[in-house]
């Protein structure tokens, strides 16, 4: 694990030149309208975006803020979404930093935070649920699937145990396309809001159990369903733990390889007008936008929009960073503003790839009872090829 250079993250965060850009910048070329969903959902205050979160991060890194939750409690209100760092003048990664910065800062008590690691290590889950429920949703498929094999399916907390069709759909899709995939028994949480939250020893600890479990599977190749897993076991746990795992692809990439090669063909569905939700953590963090797009655009029967923010500049859903657990109403109200701003395309459906992300957009359609659908693009793939 590489430690962290107190030196340069003081040097990284002096980099903000407090120009605000990351705040309300409008940059039409980008999209960019107000880039800080947290700053346009909450009351607006300093510190409510990035160029104060930064003061308040140098403060207590240099001891002018007493190490206290309340002093520190702005540092969590934040999605690490990484809008501001596509925007940022100063060129380096605001969003990046502040994860650094909750690492080094994570003696500081935060009760949510600690609870949250506490479950995980507890019931392999953050939902302090019984672990093989991530399993139960295989109950009604008919078939048996397997605890080890070449093509593992990680399932992830959140489409294991609150949206468990999204896992139903990717079974769907692999059993399609004549591919055998295995199930782990009890498989652990990837840890990803643990790395998020800057309780990295136990991230770390988690990492090499998921490991373990993941190699005696005997796996070749991981499966999953959600963009915080597919960031956490890519590109976290190699660059912060040096824990390799076999390839791992999201479904809707494995997909695309599927159709391309004629082992997916999907058929004409009733004619929908879809947009599409690009999650943080498989957009900005790992850059795979064209994927589920061209899944979409496979599906005949799908006319596909554009919101006006997307790709590198979409907005967050406001699930991720921990502010779900933090501050869930501020991340209810981002996932009404995505709402909101899907449905000025005149789509009938906002889709995503990522079941964290679909269940705080449905949070956000209860908070304005919108008339607007929200699925996973698992959904629609899965219902064109039976």
């Amino acid at each position: 694990m590489t430690d962290i250079d107190l030196d340069y993250l003081r040097e990284e965060l002096l980099q903000c030149r407090r120009c605000g850009i990351c705040r309300n910048a409008v940059y039409e070329d980008k999209g960019f309208d107000g880039i800080c969903p947290v700053w346009k959902n909450s009351s607006g205050f300093e510190t409510s975006f990035m160029r104060g979160k930064i003061q308040v991060a140098l403060a207590l890194l240099d001891g002018e803020l007493e190490k206290t939750p309340e002093n520190a409690e702005s540092l969590f209100q934040c999605t690490l979404c990484g809008n501001c760092t596509q925007i940022c003048a100063a060129e380096f990664n605001p969003a990046e930093s502040l994860e650094q910065v909750r690492q080094v800062l994570s003696d500081i008590p935060n009760v949510v935070r600690d609870n949250l690691v506490e479950k995980i290590i507890k019931y392999d889950n953050p939902y302090s649920e019984d672990n093989t429920e991530k399993r139960k949703w295989i109950e009604g498929l008919g078939y048996s699937v397997p605890t080890k094999g070449n093509t593992l399916y990680y399932v992830g907390c959140t489409a294991g145990m609150r949206l468990p069709d999204a896992a139903v759909y990717t079974s769907e899709i692999l059993k399609s396309a004549g591919i055998d995939f295995a199930v782990l028994d009890n498989e652990p949480c990837c840890g990803s809001v643990m790395i998020r939250t800057g309780k990295i020893e136990d991230a770390k600890t988690n990492a090499e159990k998921v490991e373990e479990i993941i190699r005696n599977s005997g796996a070749e190749r991981v499966i999953v369903s959600c963009a915080g897993c597919l960031k956490t076991l890519r590109k976290d746990y190699p660059e912060k733990f040096g824990v390799k795992l076999p390839k791992t692809l999201h479904i809707l990439e494995y997909a695309e390889e599927l159709i391309k090669e004629g082992k997916l063909r999907p058929k004409k569905i009733e004619e929908v007008q879809v947009t599409y939700h690009d999650p943080c953590h498989m957009g900005r963090e790992l850059g795979v936008y064209e994927s589920p797009r061209e899944v979409l655009k496979a599906i005949p029967g799908v006319k596909f929009v554009e919101m006006d923010t997307i790709r590198e500049t979409a907005i967050c859903c406001g699930a991720g960073g921990g502010l779900r657990s933090y501050d869930p109403d501020l991340s209810k109200n981002i996932g009404a503003s995505r709402i909101s701003e899907a449905e000025e395309t005149g789509a009938t459906i906002i889709a995503t790839a990522c079941p964290f992300c679909e269940n705080n957009l449905l949070s956000g359609k209860k908070l304005t009872n919108s008339r607007m659908e929200v699925m996973d693009v698992v959904e629609l793939l899965a219902k064109s090829i039976r």
